[in-house]
């Protein structure tokens, strides 16, 4: 038996561990967050080390989402505060924040995107199909400017979770939400891409920049 916070806080930790860090430094001995974009991810690690530790970091971080809504999720709380489906849903979310903002590294993390497939493939798969779906034509109408299939991710899982929601015949509201308000937090932490973007300076992934980030040293 376990409380509800415990759950929380083992999702949340787990959620917060940096991989691609973690990953950058066994193998190159290199700090990820002065390298390239200085972005905690895959995307970045595939420009710092190439496909294959890039498709590693991938898995690890899609693997935290699957986690807490299929691992941690599934435990018995003491007292029972929410039924299992909220238990899920409040565990994924609290391992997508670990991953936003880690304490680990002063809560300076990635931008979520491989964190909320892995929840959203232990929640809603066909949710996690569609946003996957958006990602890839993102993706490749924009040429490899991962930003773009991210956003497009992004904005798509709230629409379908939504539409699947409307299709289930009993509609929850908490998942519908939770899909918004995280669209919404991966826009937000896509603010600097957007603005690239805009002025035409977004790189592709083709494009592999080891170069220092522009701007400030790594805490």
């Amino acid at each position: 038996m376990i409380t509800l916070a415990a759950v929380l806080l083992l999702s949340y930790l787990v959620g917060a561990i940096p991989w691609s860090l973690l990953v950058t430094r066994g193998v190159k001995g290199v700090d990820l967050r002065t390298v390239g974009s200085g972005n905690l991810g895959a995307t970045n690690t595939f420009r710092a080390l190439g496909a294959r530790w890039a498709v590693c970091v991938l898995a690890l971080d899609v693997g935290k989402g699957v986690v807490a809504p299929l691992g941690f999720a599934q435990l018995r709380l003491d007292p029972p505060a929410v039924n299992a489906e909220t238990l899920a849903l409040l565990a994924a979310l609290a391992a997508i924040l670990g991953h936003i903002f880690p304490v680990y590294v002063g809560f300076r993390g990635g931008k979520g995107i491989a964190t909320s497939a892995g929840a959203f493939l232990g929640l809603q798969p066909a949710a996690c199909g569609i946003a996957s779906a958006a990602f890839a034509l993102g993706l490749v109408a924009s040429r490899g400017i991962v930003s773009v299939g991210s956003l497009c991710a992004a904005l798509a899982l709230p629409v379908a979770v939504f539409a699947l929601e409307q299709r289930s015949g009993s509609p929850a509201v908490m998942p519908v939400v939770a899909a918004a308000g995280l669209a919404i937090l991966i826009v937000l932490k896509h603010t600097q891409n957007i603005a690239r973007l805009v002025r035409g300076q977004e790189k592709s992934i083709f494009r592999r920049d080891a170069t220092p980030p522009a701007g400030r040293p790594v805490a």
